[in-house]
């Protein structure tokens, strides 16, 4: 049974996955080899149980048989990808600088990186009759771009290179064949190459500078200065490791929030009036809803390290009431999907999970897991959120597509999806625009 959307409804699985919630919650992909989980509670059990389901094997779904040596490259050990005690070790080095306290003073430098954006914007349109951009190229990807760049101490000016490189994992599919598998390696080769002269570059200005080596405050240089035990530092192959994750998870989840919250507004007038007139008080409503809504990543993989007994449920009789169905063995090593996006549209959690609801009181979405690997990011991802959301509300009027489109459904053509079923967000999103005088 194929546990993955058809293509076609890339950018709205719901329907989808209600389907699957019901009939086949979890349910085994004899042809590839793995499972598919699809209910709120079950995913949870799975995400909060690391001691019987592995996160060795990474995020990305690859196809069975690939060269041993691609697969290796691809899935080294990260933070995303490691358990306890290993996980443990990564997370301690990161953890304080993401906590929210620490995330909260970025938001003077966000703020002026959002309105510098945005008056480009406004005088690329300087003599246009029509104000339009593309929300994704103009905005909600350099954004998260510039702001993970000056994090991490890498240039800017290199903007289109790892834009490049993001592109290639985006597009890394659990069908994709050995070519793609060989172009996304290489990309790890070439994103090595690069962070391996940054590295070097650090480590011969922190050794002319010696007494003054913390000033270096960027990510790259705190994780070369960081020790794992009292004795050891990181090899510098964990070095490169955690410089592509914080790159590319850095920016691609943030993008999507950005295009996503922003879709579903213009997707849903009723709820853009109501945060127009409450922005105060909905901005931040409006993001945790988007991150349920359409959640910026879809799945997250596990492994189980023995063999492991779930209990299927599914819906019967009048009302949905649930029964015990039967037990679900799975098996030692076998692959287990873990669709985020389908548990936060689970009904028995959810009042309503199908409509797009900025007031909604009940906002325990999975968007960004849970347990020991809960996102890193997520205060960062937030916060620049919901900076990008009310600046952009208090900047422009009269937000709408632009292109028509008769109805919901076509509206779904007129856009274009990621080629990925792992994120979920467009490659562009034209929008007009009118702008307000500035107070």
């Amino acid at each position: 049974m194929e546990i993955y959307p058809p293509v076609e409804q890339r950018f709205s699985p719901f329907d989808f996955y209600s389907l699957m919630r019901k009939n086949n919650p979890i349910v085994f992909d004899e042809e590839n080899e793995r499972w598919g989980v699809y209910r709120y509670d079950d995913i949870e059990k799975i995400l909060r149980d690391h001691s019987s389901f592995s996160s060795k094997f990474g995020p990305l779904d690859l196809p069975l048989g690939i060269p041993p040596e691609y697969e290796e490259n691809i899935h080294r050990p990260s933070l995303i990808n490691s358990d306890p005690p290993y996980h443990r070790k990564l997370r301690s080095i990161v953890d304080t600088l993401f906590v929210p306290i620490e995330i909260s003073k970025l938001a003077p430098r966000i703020e002026n990186i959002v309105n510098e954006l945005i008056d480009k914007i406004i005088e690329q349109n300087s003599n246009t009759a029509t104000s339009t951009m593309d929300l994704i190229s103009d905005f909600a990807y350099p954004l998260p771009a510039i702001v993970i760049a000056e994090l991490l101490g890498v240039p800017f000016e290199d903007r289109d290179t790892y834009h490049q490189w993001a592109d290639v994992i985006v597009g890394l599919e659990e069908n994709s064949n050995i070519d793609y598998i060989k172009k996304v390696s290489k990309t790890f080769d070439e994103m090595d190459v690069y962070f391996s002269k940054l590295i070097e570059e650090r480590k011969k200005s922190s050794s002319s500078t010696k007494d003054n080596d913390d000033d270096d405050d960027t990510l790259i240089s705190r994780i070369i200065r960081a020790k794992v035990d009292e004795d050891s530092s990181l090899s510098e192959r964990e070095i490169l490791t955690f410089s592509h994750l914080l790159l590319n998870a850095g920016h691609i989840t943030t993008v999507n929030l950005i295009g996503n919250s922003i879709f579903s507004l213009l997707e849903n007038p009723q709820e853009l009036k109501k945060l127009q007139e409450n922005k105060n008080s909905l901005i931040k409503p409006t993001i945790e809803e988007t991150l349920r809504y359409r959640s910026p990543v879809q799945l997250v993989i596990r492994i189980a390290n023995d063999d492991v007994t779930l209990s299927e449920k599914k819906e019967e009789g009048v009302g949905g009431r649930e029964i015990e169905k039967q037990e679900i063995k799975i098996k030692k090593g076998q692959k287990i999907i873990l669709f985020l996006g389908s548990a936060n549209h689970d009904e028995s959690i959810f009042t309503d999970p199908e409509r797009f609801d900025i007031n909604r009181k009940n906002l325990r979405h999975m968007a960004f897991g849970t347990g020991i690997h809960f996102c890193l990011g997520a205060p960062l991802a937030r916060l620049e959120g919901q900076i990008a959301l009310r600046t952009i509300l208090e900047r422009f009027d009269n937000l709408q597509f632009d292109f028509d489109y008769s109805d919901r459904q076509d509206l779904y053509t007129k856009v274009t999806p990621l080629k990925s079923s792992l994120f979920l967000g467009l490659s562009h999103l034209p929008i007009r625009f009118q702008t307000k005088n500035r107070q």
